[in-house]
């Protein structure tokens, strides 16, 4: 727990890339054998913390609820995230979801009978990294509006156009 806290006040002041395991181990007051015995480098440390964040938040599996609790876990976790998206970092978890997402999509247009697959890609690609640009300007603007807020208007914008 030491060292995620010591890793977490390190990201307040300097991004990932320019943290040292050594300086890591000095905040936390530990070896580095004791951070060696747990984690590989700095990169496996942070890949950890972000994969605890989103086991906790997601458990249910429900798409629609967790398009939110994302929003809600970047809210509770700024400066984690912050980082993540200044470094262009990726998540198993939000990949994931986004697949989920895509393939819900998708069902919808053919049962609609309007689903014409280079298009669908096209958009979804456009609207997957609109979002992802989005939530990293809404962080680096310090998350002014609440997680459901902007959930609603961001959403809100995406859904239109699969209607």
């Amino acid at each position: 727990m030491v060292i995620k806290e010591s890793l977490y006040k390190l990201l307040e002041k300097k991004h990932l890339s320019e943290i040292t395991v050594k300086e890591l181990c000095a905040q936390a007051d530990i070896n580095r054998t004791t951070f060696y015995r747990n984690y590989m480098d700095i990169y496996d440390l942070y890949e950890q913390l972000e994969e605890e964040l989103t086991e906790q938040a997601f458990a249910d599996g429900d798409i629609q609820k967790d398009r939110y609790k994302l929003l809600e876990l970047i809210y509770e976790n700024q400066t984690f995230y912050r980082e993540f998206f200044d470094s262009r970092l990726e998540s198993r978890y939000i990949k994931k979801t986004i697949q989920k997402m895509y393939d819900e999509m998708k069902q919808l247009l053919i049962n609609r009978g309007t689903y014409d697959e280079q298009s669908f890609r096209i958009l979804y690609q456009y609207n997957y990294y609109g979002a992802v640009g989005v939530i990293h300007d809404w962080v680096d603007r310090g998350c002014q509006e609440s997680p459901e807020e902007f959930g609603n208007i961001l959403y809100g914008i995406v859904e239109k156009q699969y209607q």
